[in-house]
């Protein structure tokens, strides 16, 4: 392991040096005194050195594990004149974690992976060459960081807690520390909580747990705390405040006003009361969030969307809110609407029949999880394995969280709901927080005074709206199969119906109780009109579900499918519109039902596009404000030579826009063209051609079409320096290198030659613009091949840096294509490049959304299958000498196209 990564691993500047003088640490292993069961599958000890470890096993993927160290100790531990981020870890306020995702479980790569782990726990050295590389590094993550949005965070979280040492202890700390703070200070800081007591090791994954722990034992037990521990914190005080006021003010950021109520942590112990207390609260905010909802779906709402919840803020207090975005300079009704309807909840209460489908609708996620429990991704369960020792939480089965559910919700009044969310108000308040792009009148004064006008007025119970019935549930004769065939090497079937629409389906069991679905209609980007403004900005945010169906709004549709699981997503892909979700094999006709509703009678009703349209001066302000927004708002105009298929609109277009637009482009595509789904999951071919059949089946016949030529033609620009510039902070800028290659079906062995190629220019940019010269905390590069568009592809590079860095970044990059020109790379360096390529591939492949994008045209496409079936032996048959042809043919210097995104001079 090289001295770099030891520094990285070990958080050369997440946290310090203590800085409170308290309470003397409290051992990490100190149990939880709870009536709770942990999940009998998860084996937990404690080291005598006091090091606690959990181990569970778990084969989805199989042969992977996930390893995490938590060290008890985050940003709140530093002192002010010692803050700082972490490079490499997770970093919270409470927390530092490194994580490790194994491909293989081997004795070799589990042993390395464990003493690497160790390395970071005791055994840091802080060399001083390369705590100096490491400055820069942090310096830029901190400049990539410095947005409108995080400025935001900063003041609202030190406004609600005023006086509290946690509003000045953000992960990312202070550059000044950073540019400044000396060896000795890393060393004491590492010394007095990088301790055994304060660690938690947890392994998960597909290995004996025998031999795990055995492992861990065997590596960890000789870790000793060096010198004195550190000090906690003191305990927080939130002192009682009155209504107050506060407005911040930056362009960038939302027209957007909250109330808060701030009260002391809740610190007791993770037992079956207080979590059966907790979600009695959890469904009367629901109910809550659920009326502010309707609202945000009405005619002329007061606000663009709104909503409330509760949370735990690093065990300093508990925050509850309710929070809306208005329109543009249109604060005050949406601050009158949400006062008004929080105080109608503590006034009136819940109805029976409010309470009934929030019930229904978390029974319904309940059951779900117990079903795909046994299948469940390894990584995800790492995480939530080290949310749990974070929250001081018990690990417990989705079987008993159901059972625990039911429990608390049998019998439940509305009654007792609405008292539960009542006291959530209780507490003083509320500390009412305005954030404005442009400067508000009067400031706080404006602010209170239309507090108190608002409170001021009566308000009265509101009316329950009924559930309606959905009325989707039939779409005629269910179709015929015209042509069903076996795609043995893929696993999949293919079926064609009589009406055209096709349908593929690949069973497999990697999460039990899980469907994925996508219907597929043929236009995408291609049939996007280059000669107005494209409405893909708004369509791909939201818009087009938000329109809800022609027979009931989008709330209905939610309010009517209550118990069922389901999801409705549309997406624009470069050949295809396409509309997506994810179910259970009992709610798999639901699923379709609703995304057949949507292809056949979307209700293009404009709620989604006004929401999003009123957003427009706001969307353009935030990706005004960085470099990487600038990028954002324009690189697929830029790297398209122009064609306005890929540009974002300008804010007066989006302001003009309408759905109009959106039915315009969609209306044909959905009605009367090719629809191809794809379903991959817990399902067998038969159930999923019954269910087709009765709902894409039965729909009038799907025209034949394709796309036209012309469509399919776009272009890379010619090689130039571009120069654009950004509205952020001085020392902030961007620069971009990209060479034009060509699509990734004229030759696949040749694009999977330069993705392997964008492999190995990754990691010569890591070495050289990281490592070795610190500019930036992390430069990107990679190939990026149309599956579309003829002859269209790019390599490209990129990194965020200071500005007078920009232009050596572009000579770098151009010397290294030199090189990769000009000398075959050598056999580690190609391993090193290859080897995580194919285990992401092979990893992928144990996952159903691999397959779902992987077999989208498979029936119209041969090449398409060929490619599945090819993937991993061309990447491990390639050579030293692919890759060097590959760049002769493609990193030519006069074609490289350049960008850089410079501050705006003010």
């Amino acid at each position: 392991m090289t001295k770099f990564k030891l520094l990285a691993a070990c958080g050369l500047a997440v946290v310090l040096a203590a800085g409170a003088e308290a309470k003397p640490a409290a051992p990490a292993a100190a149990a939880v005194k709870t009536d709770l069961r942990t999940d009998p599958a998860l084996r937990t000890g404690t080291l005598p050195n006091g090091m606690r470890y959990q181990i569970l096993k778990n084969a989805t993927p199989a042969h992977n594990a996930s390893l995490r160290l938590r060290i008890d100790v985050g940003s709140m531990y530093e002192s002010e004149e010692e803050r700082g981020p972490d490079t490499n870890a997770m970093t919270t306020f409470q927390q530092t974690v490194y994580m490790l995702d194994l491909p293989e479980t081997d004795k070799e790569t589990v042993d390395t992976a464990l003493f690497l782990l160790r390395e970071v726990a005791g055994e840091a050295s802080f060399t001083p060459s390369a705590i100096e590389s490491e400055r820069g590094i942090v310096l830029s993550e901190e400049r990539t960081r410095a947005t409108p949005q995080l400025r935001n965070a900063e003041d609202e979280l030190g406004y609600l807690l005023k006086g509290d040492v946690l509003p000045t202890r953000l992960p990312i700390g202070s550059t000044d520390v950073l540019k400044t703070a000396p060896r000795e200070r890393f060393v004491k800081f590492y010394d007095a909580y990088y301790r055994p007591e304060r660690a938690t090791l947890i392994a998960v994954g597909d290995f004996d747990v025998d031999e795990m722990e055995a492992k861990i034992r065997s590596q960890f037990g000789t870790w000793k705390g060096r010198g004195k521990a550190g000090p906690e914190l003191p305990a927080a005080k939130i002192a009682s405040r009155a209504a107050e006021t506060h407005v911040f003010s930056e362009a960038g950021i939302p027209n957007r006003v909250a109330l808060s109520w701030v009260t002391a942590p809740d610190l007791r112990p993770d037992t079956s009361a207080v979590r059966s207390e907790k979600l009695v609260e959890q469904l009367g905010l629901q109910i809550l969030n659920r009326r502010l909802s309707r609202i945000a779906s009405g005619e002329n709402p007061p606000f663009i969307g709104a909503g409330t919840g509760r949370q735990d803020q690093a065990e300093r207090a508990e925050i509850t809110q309710v929070v809306a975005v208005a329109q543009p300079g249109k604060w005050q009704p949406a601050l009158a609407s949400i006062e008004q309807e929080q105080r109608r909840a503590v006034q009136f209460g819940f109805s029976q029949a409010e309470l009934d489908r929030e019930i229904a609708e978390i029974r319904a996620r309940l059951v779900a999880a117990v079903a795909g429990a046994a299948t469940r991704p390894t990584p995800a369960l790492a995480q939530a394995l080290v949310g749990n020792v974070d929250e001081d939480e018990v690990f417990t089965t989705p079987t008993d969280d159901l059972a625990l559910f039911d429990q608390v919700v049998k019998g439940l009044t509305a009654e007792k709901v609405s008292a539960a969310t009542r006291s959530l108000f209780t507490a003083g308040g509320p500390l009412v927080y305005l954030t404005s792009p442009t400067p508000v009148e009067g400031g706080e004064a404006t602010l209170l005074s239309a507090y108190q006008a608002s409170h001021s007025a009566a308000v009265a119970a509101g009316a329950v709206q009924q559930a309606q019935n959905w009325p989707y549930q039939s779409f005629g004769t269910p179709g015929a199969v015209a042509e069903r065939r076996e795609l043995a090497a893929l696993g999949a079937t293919a079926i064609r119906f009589a009406n055209g629409v096709r349908l593929t389906v690949k069973p497999t069991k990697f999460r039990t109780d899980e469907i994925l679905v996508s219907a597929r209609s043929l236009g995408g980007q291609a049939l996007v009109p280059a000669d107005r403004p494209s409405p893909v900005w708004a369509l791909s945010s939201g818009a087009f579900t938000l329109g809800g169906l022609g027979k009931m709004s989008f709330e209905d549709v939610q309010q009517a499918l209550t118990s069922k699981v389901y999801a409705a997503n549309f997406g624009v892909d470069e050949d295809a519109f396409v509309l997506s979700g994810k179910t259970r094999p009992e709610d798999l006709a639901t699923q379709l039902q609703l995304l057949t509703a949507f292809a056949a009678d979307p209700g293009f009703a404009p709620t989604g596009w006004e929401r999003l349209r009123a957003l427009s001066g706001t969307i353009h302000d935030q990706l005004a404000s960085t470099p990487g927004g600038v990028l954002g708002r324009d690189a697929g105009a830029l790297l398209h030579a122009g064609d306005r298929r890929w540009a974002m609109p300008t804010r007066e277009e989006m302001a003009a826009s309408t759905v109009a637009d959106a039915k315009a482009l969609l209306a044909g595509p959905l009605k009367t063209g090719p629809i191809e789904i794809v379903m991959v999951g817990d399902i067998s071919v038969d159930e999923a051609v019954r269910q087709v059949a009765a709902t894409f089946g039965a729909l009038p016949a799907r025209q034949d079409a394709a796309l036209p030529a012309a469509a399919l033609k776009t272009a890379f620009p010619a090689g130039t320096l571009v120069r654009e510039t950004h509205q952020g902070r001085a020392d902030q800028g961007l620069a971009m290198i990209a060479w034009p290659t060509t699509d990734f079906y004229a030759d696949m062995k040749q694009a999977r030659a330069l993705n392997l190629l964008g492999q190995v220019l990754q990691l010569r940019l890591i070495d050289e613009i990281r490592e070795k010269q610190g500019t930036t905390y992390s430069p990107n590069a990679g190939h990026s091949p149309s599956e579309t568009f003829k002859g269209y592809g790019y390599m490209a590079a990129q990194i965020e840096a200071p500005p007078e860095k920009l232009d050596g970044f572009l000579a770098d990059a151009a010397k290294i294509a030199a090189d990769l020109r000009d000398t075959p790379i050598g056999a580690d360096e190609l391993q090193r490049a290859k080897k995580p390529l194919v285990e992401n591939l092979m990893r992928q492949r144990l996952g159903n959304e691999w397959w779902l994008s992987q077999l989208a045209d498979v029936q119209t496409r041969p090449e398409v299958g060929a490619s599945i079936e090819q993937a991993q032996a061309q990447y491990e048959a390639l050579t030293a000498a692919d890759l060097q042809a590959v760049a002769r043919r493609y990193l030519v210097d006069a074609k490289a196209w350049k960008l850089e995104i410079l501050p705006e001079k003010k």
